[in-house]
């Protein structure tokens, strides 16, 4: 039978009906109606693409939630929540909603929400895209530690599908921190080469003198410290994918090699004159605009447009604020994994606060913020305490959105947390806090005489 595309389960107040006239005022018109024990059965026989509810269905709607992901977790489950608290969708999002919409829901959100579902779940089908939870269980590269289900991110898994089986050169663009490398791996991993060599050159990392021996490899007796052959990373990719990481780094004089390469297939070792031939994919990243480089002359044209055939742009983590709560379960997973410790998960009022920071640092600095986390906490719950090093930008950002109370009220949780830990030592709570004994009598002292006022 083939599947209808939405799910729509039931609730005590009757929205279904509701649900279901405005999904028919977006022009989607295959939609079922199920109680919440008939809709289970029928999401286990695989008869839906996407799944919509509100936040009272009978089991109060977490449990529904839970069960839909465990029995059907490649299924999308969107959720319409009461109220305009923002910290509500987090912790739906954070509990496997693929999506959380506030009432009152216009159409067009709900259609683009929709939309967004749809497409996962049709790619999920199709074996081209697995579920979070099915990637975080499977251990694989391909798609393997992509997480986020926002609408940015299902742009690049879609992008992902559509050049993977082509060999077209391909730009990667985004800033540092947002998974260049693991998009590279997934086209790779993907596409016509998996199973061959998938080798990396960071072109930041290595010094000039060095760039030719490391990209073509050199013979002995080339220069002083060639004692003996060396292969270079283009003969290592041969028949698979060479990805250039921060290819603007590149040196001009080895652009020009570069694209020599590119059009003609073969290379030179440094030091010979027998030319190698290779057959190798080049993906490209940077977190430059390589046509404003190119435009300054300090990156090539020619090699530009070989590089560049398709780009693909990598969205930073302040664009998909919504994939935090999917990125932050995939962390705390991950510290489990290579820690003793176990963490159970993230405090609520912990997840609404990281939500507000921008993370100039990207997914990496959010990864790097949870370890640091993880092994500060002293319970099997990460708070606010145990962010002590990544707080006060965290706490600035809130303090913008917020004014200037929400700051001191962060400030006040920290400090209170700090002095538990160390008993009521100052002097230990200061180090810790980074700050100096006068410093944190201080700041006890302003918040001492601030709280009562603003309590009255």
């Amino acid at each position: 039978m083939k599947p209808s595309q939405v799910l729509v389960v039931e609730t005590p107040s009757g929205t279904a009906e509701d649900i279901q006239g405005l999904l028919s005022s977006c022009a989607i018109t295959d939609v079922a109606v199920a109680k919440e024990s008939e809709a289970l059965n029928r999401l286990r026989r695989g008869e839906f693409y996407a799944v919509l509810f509100h936040e009272d269905a009978p089991m109060d709607g977490r449990g529904l939630l839970v069960t839909a992901k465990r029995e059907t977790p490649n299924t999308p489950v969107i959720v319409i929540v009461e109220g305009t608290d923002p910290g509500r969708c987090a912790e739906w999002t954070a509990a496997g909603a693929f999506e959380c919409l506030v009432k009152p829901v216009d159409p067009p959100s709900l259609l683009a929400a929709m939309q967004r579902a749809l497409t996962r779940s049709q790619l999920c089908a199709a074996g081209s895209v697995k579920s979070t939870r099915s990637r975080q269980r499977s251990g694989e590269w391909s798609f393997a530690e992509m997480v986020g289900d926002s609408e940015a991110m299902q742009e690049v898994y879609y992008s992902i599908t559509k050049v993977a089986q082509s060999d077209a050169n391909i730009c990667l663009y985004g800033e540092s921190g947002t998974g260049k490398e693991l998009i590279a791996r997934a086209i790779h991993d993907s596409g016509r080469r998996q199973g061959r060599p998938f080798v990396i050159l960071d072109c930041a990392a290595i010094p000039e003198g060095l760039m030719e021996s490391e990209m073509f490899g050199h013979v002995r007796g080339a220069f002083t410290s060639a004692v003996g052959d060396r292969v270079g990373v283009f003969q290592l990719a041969d028949t698979g994918t060479l990805f250039l990481d921060e290819v603007a780094e590149l040196p001009v004089p080895l652009q020009a090699k570069l694209l020599r390469v590119i059009q003609n297939r073969e290379f030179r070792r440094v030091g010979s004159s027998h030319p190698v031939r290779v057959d190798v994919r080049i993906l490209a990243a940077t977190n430059k605009d390589l046509p404003d480089l190119v435009k300054r002359g300090q990156f090539r044209e020619d090699l530009f447009y070989r590089l560049d055939v398709i780009s693909i742009t990598v969205p930073p983590l302040r664009k998909r604020k919504e994939d935090i709560p999917l990125l932050l379960e995939h962390f705390v997973e991950q510290f489990n994994r290579n820690s003793e410790k176990q963490i159970r998960g993230i405090s609520a009022r912990t997840q609404r606060l990281l939500l507000k920071y921008d993370w100039p640092g990207n997914v990496r600095e959010l990864q790097n913020c949870i370890e640091r986390a993880g092994v500060m906490a002293d319970e099997d719950i990460i708070d606010i305490g145990d962010l002590r090093q990544v707080l006060h930008p965290v706490a600035q950002a809130a303090a913008q959105t917020e004014g200037g109370a929400g700051l001191r009220d962060m400030e006040h949780t920290l400090i209170q947390d700090t002095l538990r830990q160390t008993r009521g030592n100052k002097t230990a709570a200061a180090a810790l806090l980074g700050i100096s004994l006068r410093g944190l009598h201080y700041k006890l002292k302003r918040l001492e005489a601030k709280m009562p006022r603003e309590n009255t």
